[in-house]
């Protein structure tokens, strides 16, 4: 059988893509097979979801279209007119080779439960360079405007042994870098007997030599004294902490169901800043939610401006079915929320440039990733994303020491410094 995955969305979605192709990749029959993990974490991943099935569809009509994942719980019934044969919620994605079986015979398709993460578990490589090792699923945070908490089932950790055994392969199948993923990382641990903290499970996972590792996205209440001690003794811990913000006004940050204030959250990320060596921040930020009015938006942009974040994902706010904030008054307009979009993307592009001139001059490591336009690009330690000239003899998914040598709004540039020309002053 050939078996084709496609993903949407995040990075455990990702991860799950490449757990479903190692495990479809033996799938026996003839014919073709179209897996597409689905998104629902905004209204635009769920049309997106229903596009790329529609698309499959058209594009492949005596092909097996199976939707799966977060869209195929929150939003069955659009996927199957969009032309999914058959639709695998969460709780069963584990099992799909099973139900595609049994499904192909015609047969009832069998119940199951919410599986075990230490059963989860990928051998790579993953096609590009940085491998993904998911470590948590599920979230009890219960956040009024999200729907994937609804979506991921209960929480489920992986056994930091468990995990450590996984990276061992992943650093065996090549890769040098390893990003730790979850659906809440700050709840990793909570549902295991000896109750692990994630500094726990990263101080496990180092004992894996020759690997660096990256954390996706950590809530404020994440990070905890230990866990900011860890990263700020151990280099093989990227310095680069995603942690969500939402909003900088403490009243939408009410409203939206999370667990700290706007002054907390400043606190948390300047501890950061200034006791880990090479430290960024990056942020998550939500615009237009119920309620947020020029002031509370003024309050997040204030916020931002003396963390002067690396990087800043901004959404606008989508209401979910389902959800306690799609019920909330104080509705923003749909083009003062798109306003309020633009200024902080122009914004962020300034404080992205900020963040990246203070490592002007700085030796960092790059972890080589691609060729794009005449370079070659990846990210460093702390996720400044470099070009190297090409001319520069490098390797796909190798580590090389580069010193920064210039610094614009699309482009920060590094030399290779492991070259005699390299160690002095940039010619002019």
């Amino acid at each position: 059988m050939r078996v084709y995955v496609h993903t949407l969305g995040c990075r455990v979605n990702q991860y799950e893509a490449q757990y479903l192709a190692e495990r479809l990749a033996t799938l026996p029959g003839e014919g073709e097979v179209h897996v597409v993990n689905t998104c629902t974490v905004t209204a635009l991943a769920d049309r997106k979801s229903r596009k790329l099935v529609a698309q499959l569809r058209r594009e492949h009509p005596g092909a097996l279209v199976v939707a799966v994942g977060c869209g195929a719980d929150g939003a069955r019934a659009g996927l199957l007119r969009a032309g999914a044969d058959l639709v695998v919620g969460n709780r069963d994605k584990a099992r799909l080779p099973e139900l595609l079986m049994a499904y192909l015979r015609g047969d009832a398709l069998p119940e199951g439960g919410w599986p075990s993460l230490a059963e989860e578990r990928v051998r790579g490589p993953f096609p590009r360079a940085r491998a993904l090792l998911k470590v948590q699923d599920g979230c009890t945070q219960g956040c009024t405007f999200c729907r994937t908490w609804q979506v991921r089932g209960p929480l489920r950790s992986k056994p930091p042994k468990v995990a450590r055994e996984e990276a061992e392969a992943l650093a065996a199948a090549g890769h040098k870098e390893i990003v730790v993923t979850g659906v809440n990382l700050a709840q990793y641990g909570r549902d295991l007997p000896e109750r692990p903290t994630l500094a726990d499970l990263l101080s496990e996972l180092l004992r894996v030599e020759g690997v660096r590792y990256r954390l996706t996205s950590v809530n404020p209440e994440g990070l905890t004294p230990e866990l900011l001690a860890l990263f700020s003794r151990e280099p093989r811990l990227c310095p680069y902490l995603h942690m969500p913000l939402q909003s900088g006004d403490d009243r939408v940050l009410a409203a939206m169901g999370r667990a700290y204030t706007a002054a907390e959250y400043k606190e948390k990320a300047l501890a950061f800043l200034s006791s880990v060596p090479k430290a960024t921040l990056g942020a998550d930020v939500m615009v237009g939610f119920p309620g947020e009015d020029e002031r509370a938006f003024s309050r997040t942009v204030e916020l931002l401006e003396a963390l002067t974040p690396l990087n800043l994902h901004i959404f606008r706010y989508s209401p979910r079915p389902g959800t306690a904030a799609a019920r909330l008054p104080g509705r923003v307009p749909k083009a003062e929320a798109a306003r309020r979009s633009a200024e902080l993307a122009g914004l962020a592009r300034r404080w992205s440039r900020l963040a990246r001139q203070r490592f002007l001059g700085a030796t960092l490591e790059l972890l080589v990733e691609e060729q794009e336009g005449g370079w070659w690009v990846g990210h460093t330690e702390n996720y400044l994303r470099v070009g190297v000239a090409e001319s520069a003899a490098l390797a796909r998914g190798t580590i090389v020491t580069v010193r920064i040598v210039r610094v614009e709004e699309n482009l920060t540039e590094g030399v290779v410094f492991d070259r005699p020309q390299d160690r002095g002053d940039r010619p002019s």
